[in-house]
């Protein structure tokens, strides 16, 4: 028999091991408002500037891409001094059949991963024989579990040569989620994905959310609503990186992206949009808080159209200078993995293209 004072002592280390457990397992499972130490300069990759480049056989200003394109637009970017390129993977037009055709986007990926580029793919529309309405029409219900399934033939193909695989393209606008912006139907589509791609390899990366603007309120309804499908911190909510298009602006400008944060909110069916730039500071954190996992951002679109009266317009050279500046900013925050300019087609139509401008050489020189 041990003598009470020896009890006392094992009563007391058995308190201990309890209580520790115990932090552990709420540590683990409630939001936390306070940052893990952020890394060093040195421990982060060189760039995160990306460069879009179209799928081979896509349409282009004067005519379809070609092999000899694809490669120099990758060439191009590598040379540039970007560190990534984003590639559609469109649906609609790769899945025929309940069998895709990747042929458009094999060249690409190779020569990505010989030039030691990263890869983003966005993986997003319905196929006409699974949603005949049109490309924008979600796929919900029985067909989240079918688009999960062609999704899953991309990550089987490709595995960790993507970096990372996009989940749709801002479900939060009616414009790409065309039966009304839904978090439900998108968390039950974000769980699909997760569930089949991880089956087939555990190691790739998710991309959610993939927002246009940094919408607070919609991005709070999908935490709760991936919560009440069975997300929580040991699965990621069903997803590993935060994807946000966090454009600057409004109808016919665009802001400064060093607008302060919380400074241009506007009121949404779902709730407050972030207007500004380093509204994806508040957006972090809401995850954070709703979900207890400090993300990290994948940028896929930001830019600015030059053309009078669209959305986030501003002339050149200020558009120059705003997109320096954004690229600045986004690399002072070692979260942000990929920062993605829209658009760098050779087509002096599309108002956003920074081709040949001097937008293009304050990028290259910012990132």
């Amino acid at each position: 028999m041990l003598a009470p004072s020896v009890r006392r002592g094992v009563r007391l280390r058995i308190l201990m091991v309890v209580l520790a457990a115990a932090a552990v397992s709420l540590t683990a499972s409630e939001p936390t408002d306070v940052e893990p130490r952020a890394p060093t300069m040195a421990s982060r990759s060189a760039g995160i500037l990306a460069i879009p480049v179209s799928p081979l056989g896509s349409e282009i200003r004067g005519g379809t891409q070609s092999l000899a394109g694809v490669l120099a637009d990758v060439d191009e970017a590598s040379a540039g001094g970007s560190s990534a390129i984003r590639l559609t993977a469109d649906l609609r037009w790769l899945c025929h059949t309940p069998t895709c055709d990747t042929a458009p986007l094999d060249p690409i990926i190779d020569r990505a991963a010989n030039v030691g580029l990263s890869v983003y793919l966005q993986v997003n529309s319905t196929p006409g024989w699974m949603e005949p309405r049109g490309p924008w029409f979600p796929p919900r219900g029985k067909d989240a579990e079918g688009w999960a399934a062609l999704f899953g033939q991309l990550v089987d193909r490709y595995g960790t040569k993507v970096t990372g695989y996009e989940v749709w393209n801002e479900p939060n606008v009616q414009e790409a989620w065309r039966t009304g912006p839904d978090p439900g139907e998108y968390a039950d589509l974000l769980k699909a994905v997760w569930t089949t791609a991880k089956r087939i390899n555990p190691d790739v990366k998710i991309i959610g959310g993939v927002l246009s603007n940094n919408d607070l309120g919609y991005m709070a309804q999908l935490s709760e609503a991936l919560r009440a499908r069975g997300g929580n911190v040991q699965n990621g909510y069903f997803y590993d990186l935060l994807g946000v298009h966090p454009y600057a602006g409004g109808p016919g400008f665009g802001y400064d992206p060093r607008k302060p944060a919380g400074s241009a909110d506007i009121d949404t069916d779902g709730g407050s949009k972030d207007m500004t730039f380093l509204g994806v500071d508040r957006l972090r954190r809401l995850v954070a808080q709703r979900e207890g996992i400090w993300r990290d951002v994948v940028i896929g679109e930001f830019g600015y159209d030059t053309t009078p009266g669209h959305w986030y317009h501003v002339k050149e050279p200020r558009r120059a200078t705003y997109l320096a500046a954004a690229v600045r900013l986004a690399r002072d925050r070692h979260w942000i993995t990929s920062f993605t300019i829209y658009n760098y087609a050779d087509d002096p139509d599309d108002g956003f293209s920074i081709r040949g401008t001097p937008s293009a050489a304050a990028v290259k020189e910012a990132g």
